[in-house]
Parts: C-alpha cells; sequence; structure tokens
C-alpha cells in the first residue's frame, strides 16, 4: 500500500495542527470576551463620563447642548413635551454624568436610558425603542446642530403656554425602516414635521409613534442616508426605505499613512467598498475588483484554483523589476499580496495612482500602491453575520481546445501517409470505423464535471466608547476543473481598538490564514492542457478491462504517457501559512499633536511536495515507465516592520486649515528555503525520500532591509484652494554603498471651484467641481538580492585527476546598481451633478521611466552571460475615467458605474547602443522590445497564403532554408534585403517585423445595480478593445508532420493545385515557417464578458430577538464571453502581465463559468 508520509511523522505533524488550532482558538476566546466585556460594561461607562459645568440662569436646553458638545453624547426627546418656564443654574466639576443628569432632569419630572449610544429622555418610566440592541450612528459622526434640535423645543426656548393646554395625540402609527437592499436600520430618527416630537426605530428598524392627526407628516433621518418624508394620510402602517447619501458615504477616503476628505484629495485615488464588492461570491478579490476602477487594468490569465489574478495601475512602468502594485493591508506592506485575504475581511480599497499619493511609499510605489482597510468593531452595537455560498463549476465550449476528433484524425492521418507515398497504418486505413463516442477527447477526460466550490463567512462586531472588537473566519474551496487540482483557505481575524483615554489609544489586529493547493503543472507550455491538444484521439484511455494504459507511442507521433494516469496519480501539494500581528498605540501630545507608535510582524511558511510514480512519471515525448521521482522543500520567512509617526493638524481663524505628517521607519525580510530531490525509488509504493538512490539537495537564506523617513504637508484655504507637498527618503540594503539611499518627492495642488461665490447660481445642476494637479517621482528597486553583490558558488575541479571541491564566483555584481526611478504629471478633475446623483471623474497622465533594471547580456569572455544593469528609459500616458449615476430613485433603483482606461507606452532608449531586446530566436523568440516601438510588441514573419502553383513560387520569394520553398509551401512576405529593398529571399535579418500589438486600445468596466422592494439584480460586465493576442496552441495544431493532433482546418490544407483547399494551410511536410512566429498567429484580443450576474431577495423577518435579516441569492460568473479570438481565453498571458510576456497565449488552465447559491443570515 502507497504511503504518503508526512516529513517529521504523524505524531509532529497531529501535535502542530492541534497547536495551531489552539492558537485559532485562544484568540477566539480572548476576542469572545472583549466582546462580552464590551456588551456588558457600554451603558455603565456612558453615564461615567466626566462632565464639567458652569451655568447661570440656563435652560435644559442650553445645559444638555453644552454636555452634548463636550462628551459627543446624542439626547433624543421621546413622548408628549413638557413646556414648562424654568431656568436653572449647575456648577460640577469632573462629575459622572449619571450624577448630572440627576441634577438637570428631576426637577422636570423627566427619565433617561442609554439607548446604544444616545440617551433618550422620556416623560415616564418605560422601555425604550432599541434598547435591545440598535445601531449607533458612525463612529466620528458626533454632536451636530441636527441632533440638538431634536430636543424639545421648550428645552431650546422659554415658553409660557401651560401644560393644561396640551392635547392628547390621536393616532398611533407603526412601521419598518430600511435599507435599499431591505435590511433594517436601527438608531432612524423619526420627527413629526413641525413638532419636535419623535422616537427612534429599534434594533429591527421597527417603531411606533402618536401623531396629532392623518395631516401629520413624518421625517425619517439618518446618518449616512438622504433624509425623507412621508404624509400619514389614514395610514396606521407606514414603511420607509431609505437611500445612502452618496456624499456622505464618500466623505472620508484612505490615503497614504491616514485619511482625508474625499473633496480634499489632490491626488488621483480610486476606492471601492465592501458593500459594493460583495454581490460578487468568489474567493478572490482580485475577480471582485476586475472593472471597478478606473486606472486599474486586473486580468484573470488562467482560471487555476486560487491564481490567476494580475493587477497593473497605469500601465507598467518596468520590464525587469516587476510590475505588480505594493499591496498594504492596513498600513503594513504585505509579503503575500492580495492571495491570503479572505474578501470578507474587507472593508475598503483604496487604489493610489498618481505620485502624489503613492510618494510616501517611495521606492515601492512605481507601479502604484493598493490599500486595503479591513473590518473594525462598530461602536455601540453587537453585530453577528453568517454568509455561505455553494456552487459548480463547468468550462464552457468556448474555453475547450479545438482539435480533431478520432475520426477526422484518420482521415487526417490516412492522407498525410498518402501524400508522402508511404504504407496507411492499420489504426488509420478505415477512419469510418471511428464513431462519435469512439476514442479519447483527451481534453474531457481530464475535466472534473460540475467541480463544486464553497465559501462559508462568519463575523461577529462589537463595540463600545472603551472597546471595539471584530471577529471573522471564513473557509474556502474551490475544485479545480481538471481533476485532482484544488485550491482551500482557511483565514481567521480579530481586529480590536482600545480607547484607554481620551487622549490615548491601543490597537491590535491578528490575523493568520492557512492555504493548501495542488495545480499538477497544468498551466501553460508544453502543460498537461498542451497534452491534451496534441494526443491521438484514436487512442483508448482505459482498456477493456478498466485498466489504464502507462503510456502510447502511435505511429509517426512522438511518445507520450497516459495523461489521465499523469493528473490522476501525481501528487503536488502545496501548504502555505502566515500569522500576521499589527499593533499601535497612539497619544495626544497636546491638542492636534498626535504621536503614533506602530509595529507589525507577518511570519509564514510553506511546504511543497511533488511525488511522481513511474507509471506517470513521463512528459511530452516521453512515455513511461521511467524512474519515480519525488521531492521535498520548504521556506519560510519573517517580515517585520516598526514606524514611528508625529501627526498635528491645526486650524487658524477657522480658515487657514494645516495637516502635518513626520515619520520614520524600519523594515526586514528574512527569509529561508531548502529542497531535497529523489529519483531511483525501489517501488512506486514508497514515496520517502529517504528511499530514493540518489538523492540531492539545496538551501539558501537571503534578507533585505529598508530604512525610511518621510514626511507630508497639507494645507487648505477655507476648504477651497489645496496644496499638497510630501516626500520620502529610502535606503535600501538591494544597492551598493555609494547608491543605497534615493529621495521622492511630490507636489499636488487643488482648486474646489463649485465652492466659490460666483458659482452658488449653478449649484442646482452643478454640485461640485474640483480641479487638481501632482507631480512627483517614485521608485522601484524590485530585484533579488545581492545583485550588486558577487555571489560564489560550488565550483568542483579537477586536480590530479581528482575531483577537487572548490568555490567561484557563480554571479557577476554591479556595485554601480540603482534606483529604477519613475517621474510622472497627473491632471484631474471631478464633477457632480444634481447633488451628485451624477459624478465623473477623469485623470490624464503622463510618466517617464529611467534607469531600467534588465538583465543584460555580456561578452562570454568574462566568465558571465550576463549582469544587473540599469538601462534605457520608457515613457507612459494614459486616459481614465469614472462615471456614476443614480438613474432612478424611487420603489424601483437603478445606479450605474462605468470605469474607462487607456493607456500608452514607448521605449525611448535601451541602454547605450539602443539594442533591442528579443526577437531573435527562429521560432520560440517572437516579443521584441525596440526604441521607438511599444514594449514587448510581437515580432515574426508576414504571412500572405500559401505558393498555389508553380507560376506564384516562380515569382515569389523563395525561403533559403528548411527545405526551401515548393509549390504548396508557406508564402512569407519580402520586406527587405541587405541593400535595405525585398531581393527576393526570406531572410530572419531582413524580413521579420513587427506584427501585433498585446497592449489593448483601452478598457472599461459597466455595473449595474437595482433592486425593486425585495428584490436586488447586479449584473457587471468587463471588456477591452484592441491588445493582440499570440496564439501559441498553432505552434502545434498547426504542425503539419503528422506527429501531433491537429484543428479541424487543416482538412482544408494544400494537398495539390487541382485540391488546394481554402489555401490558408501549406501542404504536409513542407517547411515549418508557417507555423513559426508570424502574423498567422496574431488575433485581435478585443471582447465584453458579463462577468457576474446576482439576483437576490431579502425576507421580511418577524420582530424577534434572534435573526434580524435574511437573503437568498442565485449568482453565475463568467456568463457569457463575446469575442472573435478563436483561442480559450481572451485575457491569457504566459506571465500573468510580465512586460515582455503579455498576451503569449500557451494552453492556460481554463476558467470556469460557475453557477452558485448562497445566503446571508443577520443576527
Amino acid at each position: 500500500m502507497k504511503k504518503n508520509a508526512t516529513p517529521g511523522g504523524d505524531l509532529i505533524y497531529y501535535i502542530g495542527k492541534i497547536m495551531r488550532y489552539s492558537v485559532y482558538l485562544v484568540l477566539l476566546v480572548c476576542s469572545m470576551t472583549s466582546i462580552t466585556l464590551a456588551g456588558e460594561t457600554y451603558g455603565q461607562q456612558l453615564l461615567e463620563t466626566p462632565v464639567t459645568l458652569q451655568l447661570h440662569n440656563a435652560t435644559l436646553g442650553e445645559a444638555l447642548d453644552k454636555i452634548a458638545r463636550q462628551t459627543r453624547v446624542q439626547f433624543v426627546f421621546v413622548g408628549t413635551q413638557p413646556r414648562q418656564r424654568k431656568t436653572m443654574s449647575i456648577r460640577v466639576e469632573s462629575q459622572p454624568l449619571e450624577k448630572v443628569l440627576g441634577k438637570l432632569l428631576a426637577p422636570y419630572g423627566l427619565f433617561y436610558q442609554v439607548v446604544e449610544n444616545r440617551i433618550v429622555i422620556r416623560t415616564q418610566k418605560e422601555d425604550a425603542p432599541g434598547e435591545k440592541g440598535g445601531v449607533a450612528p458612525p463612529e466620528g459622526t458626533g454632536h451636530n446642530p441636527a441632533e440638538i434640535s431634536r430636543m424639545p423645543e421648550a428645552f431650546l426656548r422659554e415658553d409660557s403656554r401651560p401644560v393644561e393646554s396640551m392635547q392628547p395625540e390621536r393616532v398611533r402609527i407603526t412601521g419598518r425602516v430600511s435599507d435599499e437592499k431591505n435590511e433594517p436600520l436601527p438608531g432612524v430618527s423619526i420627527l413629526v414635521k413641525g413638532t419636535q416630537q419623535g422616537t427612534i426605530t429599534d434594533s429591527d428598524g421597527r417603531f411606533t409613534i402618536e401623531v396629532p392627526d392623518e395631516n401629520a407628516v413624518l421625517v425619517f433621518s439618518f446618518v449616512g442616508y438622504v433624509s425623507r418624508e412621508m404624509a400619514v394620510a389614514n395610514k396606521t402602517t407606514v414603511d420607509v426605505s431609505l437611500e445612502v447619501d452618496q456624499k456622505s458615504l464618500e466623505e472620508v477616503v484612505v490615503v497614504g499613512y491616514g485619511t482625508q476628505k474625499r473633496e480634499l484629495v489632490t491626488g488621483a485615488i480610486s476606492s471601492v467598498s465592501a458593500k459594493e464588492l460583495k454581490n460578487m461570491p468568489t474567493g478572490q478579490i482580485g475577480q471582485q475588483l476586475q472593472g471597478r476602477l478606473p486606472g486599474v487594468r486586473i486580468n484573470q490569465s488562467t482560471g487555476m484554483p486560487g491564481e490567476g489574478i494580475s493587477f497593473r495601475i497605469r500601465g507598467q512602468a518596468s520590464i525587469g523589476a516587476g510590475n505588480a502594485p505594493l499591496v498594504v493591508i492596513d498600513g503594513f506592506p504585505s509579503s503575500t499580496g492580495l492571495e491570503s485575504i479572505n474578501p470578507g475581511d474587507i472593508e475598503s480599497i483604496s487604489v493610489l495612482k498618481d505620485a502624489a499619493s503613492t510618494s510616501l511609499y517611495g521606492s515601492r510605489a512605481a507601479n502604484g500602491v493598493i490599500l486595503v482597510t479591513t473590518k473594525q468593531g462598530k461602536s455601540g452595537v453587537t453585530e453577528v453575520e453568517f454568509s455561505a455560498w455553494r456552487g459548480v463549476q463547468n468550462v464552457p465550449r468556448r474555453g475547450r481546445p479545438n482539435v480533431m476528433n478520432a475520426r477526422e484524425f484518420a482521415q487526417y492521418k490516412n492522407e498525410w501517409y498518402s501524400d508522402q507515398g508511404l504504407e496507411v497504418p492499420d489504426r488509420y486505413k478505415n477512419p469510418s470505423q471511428y464513431g462519435p463516442n469512439d476514442g479519447t477527447d483527451w481534453f474531457a477526460v481530464l475535466l472534473n464535471p460540475n467541480a463544486p466550490t464553497q465559501n462559508y463567512q462568519l463575523s461577529i462586531s462589537n463595540g463600545s466608547d472603551k472597546v471595539s472588537t471584530s471577529i471573522t473566519a471564513g473557509y474556502n474551496r474551490q475544485d479545480g476543473v481538471l481533476l485532482n487540482t484544488y485550491a482551500e483557505r482557511f483565514t481567521a481575524r480579530a481586529n480590536n481598538l482600545f480607547r484607554v483615554s481620551p487622549r490615548l489609544t491601543f490597537g491590535l489586529n491578528i490575523a493568520s490564514s492557512f492555504r493548501n493547493s495542488q495545480n499538477l503543472a497544468t498551466d501553460g507550455t508544453w502543460s498537461i492542457i498542451s497534452a491534451a491538444y496534441i494526443m491521438d484521439p484514436t487512442l483508448d484511455y482505459k482498456n477493456e478491462d478498466g485498466s489504464l494504459p502507462v503510456g502510447y507511442s502511435s505511429p509517426g507521433m512522438f511518445p507520450n504517457p497516459n495523461w489521465y494516469r499523469v493528473l490522476t496519480e501525481r501528487q503536488n501539494p502545496l501548504v502555505r501559512k502566515n500569522f500576521i500581528v499589527n499593533g499601535f498605540g497612539e497619544f495626544e501630545i497636546i491638542k492636534g499633536l498626535k504621536y503614533k507608535l506602530k509595529a507589525d510582524a507577518d511570519i509564514g511558511d510553506s511546504k511543497s511536495r511533488y511525488w511522481s510514480p513511474s507509471t506517470a512519471q513521463g512528459g511530452m515525448f516521453t512515455a513511461p515507465p521511467t524512474p519515480a521521482a519525488g521531492s521535498y522543500s520548504t521556506s519560510n520567512y519573517t517580515n517585520w516592520q516598526v514606524e514611528n509617526t508625529l501627526n498635528y493638524v491645526k486650524s487658524v481663524s477657522g480658515s487657514h486649515n494645516f495637516e502635518a505628517l513626520l515619520g520614520y521607519s524600519a523594515q526586514k525580510v528574512q527569509s529561508e528555503s531548502s529542497s531535497i530531490t529523489g529519483t531511483e525509488f525501489p517501488d512506486d509504493e514508497i514515496s520517502w525520500i529517504t528511499a530514493a538512490s540518489v538523492r540531492r539537495g539545496d538551501a539558501s537564506i537571503t534578507d533585505f532591509s529598508v530604512l525610511s523617513a518621510f514626511g507630508r504637508l497639507n494645507y487648505d484655504y477655507k476648504n477651497k484652494y489645496l496644496v499638497s507637498v510630501a516626500v520620502r527618503r529610502d535606503g535600501s540594503s538591494r544597492f551598493g554603498d555609494n547608491k543605497k539611499y534615493g529621495t521622492f518627492p511630490s507636489v499636488s495642488a487643488g482648486w474646489i471651484v463649485s465652492g466659490e461665490n460666483f458659482m452658488k447660481k449653478f449649484e442646482n445642476v452643478l454640485s461640485f467641481l474640483k480641479v487638481r494637479a501632482s507631480y512627483g517621482e517614485v521608485g522601484n528597486y524590485n530585484i533579488g538580492n545581492y545583485t550588486h553583490q558577487s555571489t560564489i558558488g560550488n565550483a568542483n575541479y579537477a586536480f590530479n585527476d581528482v575531483l577537487v571541491a572548490g568555490k567561484a564566483i557563480s554571479n557577476l555584481g554591479n556595485p554601480l546598481l540603482t534606483w529604477e526611478k519613475t517621474v510622472q504629471g497627473d491632471i484631474g478633475v471631478d464633477i457632480g451633478l444634481y447633488n451628485d446623483r451624477i459624478f465623473f471623474t477623469y485623470d490624464y497622465y503622463r510618466k517617464r521611466t529611467n534607469g531600467l533594471l534588465y538583465s543584460v547580456d555580456i561578452p562570454l569572455a568574462s566568465g558571465f552571460g550576463s549582469i544587473q544593469s540599469n538601462i534605457g528609459e520608457f515613457e507612459f500616458w494614459g486616459h481614465e475615467m469614472g462615471l456614476s449615476t443614480r438613474n432612478l430613485t424611487g420603489n424601483l433603483k437603478w445606479t450605474t458605474n462605468l470605469t474607462f482606461s487607456l493607456d500608452r507606452n514607448l521605449v525611448r532608449k535601451l541602454g547605450t547602443e539602443d539594442t533591442p531586446i528579443g526577437g531573435y530566436q527562429e521560432n520560440v523568440d517572437f516579443v521584441r522590445t525596440a526604441v521607438g516601438h511599444p514594449i514587448g510588441q510581437f515580432y515574426g514573419y508576414v504571412y500572405e497564403g500559401v505558393f498555389m502553383n508553380q507560376a506564384e513560387l516562380d515569382k515569389g520569394p523563395q525561403i533559403r532554408n528548411f527545405g526551401g520553398s515548393t509549390v504548396g509551401s508557406a508564402r512569407l512576405k519580402d520586406l527587405s534585403g541587405p541593400n535595405g529593398t525585398p531581393d527576393g529571399f526570406i531572410d530572419a535579418e531582413y524580413d521579420k517585423t513587427f506584427i501585433g500589438n498585446p497592449n489593448p486600445k483601452f478598457s472599461f468596466g459597466i455595473s449595474n445595480q437595482l433592486s425593486y422592494r425585495n428584490f436586488d439584480l447586479d449584473v457587471h460586465m468587463v471588456g477591452r478593445v484592441g491588445g493582440d493576442l499570440f496564439m501559441g496552441e498553432l505552434l502545434w495544431t498547426e504542425n503539419l508532420d503528422g506527429v501531433f493532433n491537429v484543428r479541424p482546418e487543416a482538412a482544408q490544407r494544400w494537398r495539390s493545385p487541382e485540391n488546394p483547399g481554402a489555401g490558408d494551410l501549406p501542404k504536409t511536410n513542407s517547411n515549418p515557417l508557417h507555423r513559426f512566429n508570424n502574423s498567422r498567429h496574431i488575433f485581435d484580443g478585443s471582447y465584453l464578458s458579463v462577468r457576474n450576474i446576482t439576483l437576490g431577495y431579502r425576507f421580511k423577518i418577524p420582530s424577534n430577538d434572534v435573526i434580524k435579516g435574511a437573503r437568498l441569492y442565485l449568482n453565475m460568473q463568467n456568463a457569457l464571453m463575446f469575442t472573435k479570438y478563436p483561442g480559450m481565453n481572451p485575457e491569457a498571458s504566459e506571465s500573468g502581465l510580465n512586460g515582455l510576456n503579455e498576451g503569449r497565449d500557451f494552453a492556460h488552465y481554463p476558467v470556469p463559468r460557475i453557477f452558485t447559491v448562497g445566503a446571508e443570515l443577520k443576527f
């Protein structure tokens, strides 16, 4: 029996699992304890708030107003209003609020109750609506005149009307208040218009109020929502839906090292909230973000579970130092990007695009910055939410290889042998013997039909004015649409905030993730997917007795293993774990000046095991049995960072507003890795590496560090004229002693035109108008460690006929290596129309990258092949737009969001001699980067069809090699010769040219959200125009040498002058240039994809103490694809969004269509 042994033994393995889950349990218990304590102590903490008053002959309203401003407590009056003329004098010093209220209210015969973070004042003792758990206003709303106005009018002014004149209320009204998605809104203020009589909704959004008569009008208001009036008429039940106030919702946006009012932002920042993403159930945040952020291009190049999402912000900025943006989660640069985070943990995402917004991240910001903010506990409310979805995945028809079936291939091979004058093998003599179900569809047998996917999310949130906590836990698993592939992820997070005093705050976030996946080399060139294209379809993957053949060798074809057996018998699990702690303490030294110490740590490790028995060890062109092989590798890393910041906020005369930031940070990342491989095992039942006869090991330790100082000054005059200046100085261990440090400054300015007096007459139409501009410099240091130093490796040599161990320089260092720098300018405008019901944003940017980090070839006489250097200069520019509209706002609500991105690039310099990069080798090198052209263009011959007869051959250009040109062979365009003019011959040096551009003309996204009563519908589409693709599979499926399966179009190849076919494909066994890099392989990659459709229904839940809300939904992802591209996926790219490999499609893992059903519950 085969044993998949775990290194270190089962005992250690299970002890490790127990310890890991014990840590999770301890974290959960600790956080739950803080929630319990917070809930139990909240009301008492509020009443213990110290109050200082010194009033003489003041009304009760004036006294409560003073308290509200001092403590940020909101007072609400409920019931019949007393109209008593009374003043008071009071003097208290730092006494508890509970004691002060007793003194103030007793003379009026009034009572109070604490409901959430409000104090409800009543004329008699009774239970307050919402006492059992309503929702507090959003943190930071504080006290404002609107809140004071909710107090009885008698409190705010003198009134001599006698109490006896008050009339009893006659009509009792009940109802429910909900949001746009029919979820209850607790804490909504409800007033009878023209009076100060009112109430608030309870935790279920329900209310009861008595009004004078049927002519009364109720006014519903809640922070963050548009107020609404409803006439009572002759109704006794009034249900109301409030609409989100977009201006209030987007008032604050996360920026580098803080937050800022959106209207005061002078940089180019795109943001999205969790609420906008929740209608797309997926395990990857990248899939949810695609097409939703202007200037951000996201591709899903592969359907591999847990992988395949690539980000690019404003095109690319490098060819050798990466193009991935910096990901910062809760202020900490992430070691794992967005891969390990659970989408359900995210509160909001901000994308920083221009130099002004990214310069505070200095040397790591050339590719943009993604700021992720995770969910925090909400003050004064306990919320429990659970969501779950399950789905099935299948590969759509257009996502499958287009190759011949058994009968078609037998006919093709029959003709192939006949064309060569050879005897036809028995397998292909009678093509009609193969019926529709005979042979093997090699792609279909590798599929996992109806592959399941599932996700579960639990979140608990609670808070008070002292402690707030958010706990989330999630599990996601996606089985691949190919057999024996999968990805699963378990995450847990606890975010805690402790307000020790008004001046001192502590925060502690703890997060952990566990990821387990297996892909089995099923993606890209010469992968298992590739085999599905080339295998002989007349073969059976199973014998008649049900056993599995080991390998195949069809007549005239390369040998291959049984790929079904390879996929099901190989094992290659990858387990990755990481544990993150973010802690900070913030102290207000004096008013407006805060010091913050922040420390972060990220510890992670991974383990990978590979095992391939002898029956599955073959590869492309090699049939088993071959010796079994196995390997085991481990790696771990530690990433820590410490930051110190001072932030000072000052307003002078209410017009001059300043905010200054100074900071210092230190970060270090250390990683270790080791691996051991083994071959020649005793048999396939023993997979221990120690059992291998031949073993080989390797290990490494690397580290790098960054020291930084940074600062920013924001200034605005009357919230209209805005200026921001920032600078960061970074030092990196990745560069030489004299090149370690770089300085990255920026400046930006804005003008809120709509704030000017001369714009007031247009405010009914033009609600907001801001113009802004920025300029600055950022850097890139994403190269390997120690590239500035020459490294030493093993170099054994012979001495006196004896092999002696030795050392030699293995990598030539470059001590002059320095930062890759990008200078960028941006001009933008933000326009709001009709109270921002239509909101439009536009940016034009231009940037230039200097000192590109790239490995360049050097003469072999040096003893080395290449060296890392700073070369060249690239230029980038583009336009991006965003448009959001609220089309309908009644019972039928409809909103639309549109994004548009256009990016261009041009190579200005490439080293001292401007030597092009790539495009030299005949068959595999089909991408070239050259001065005067965009990056990574496709490079090759121009294909002109087939020489149909001798006359055409005599007139056409001749191929010198590969057997020359013949009638029926490929015809290529003669572009030039040694003298600069066509010379009648095809030569790689003179006749190759740029044949395609993988960069799209523009990309876009369109989202529509509709809701009607309890139903909601979300439709999200993405697409692009332009962007050529190199269809790499044609290198195999148009190989007419008889060694691979081919496309059905091969049946229409040229066979003779009398039977020329379609005139597009040459005859068999002619020169191979038709399948080398030429324009025939280039296709337009334009597409429109209906990426997501969600239909949901929210149930009306009767008032109860358990379930507060429920929603059920159906979802379909990758619903429809409209494109002329004949390949599997128009978003395919050989190396994600690598600058030199974009648009190369080589048989990627298929992207599935996913059907899911899900439920959401609130408690």
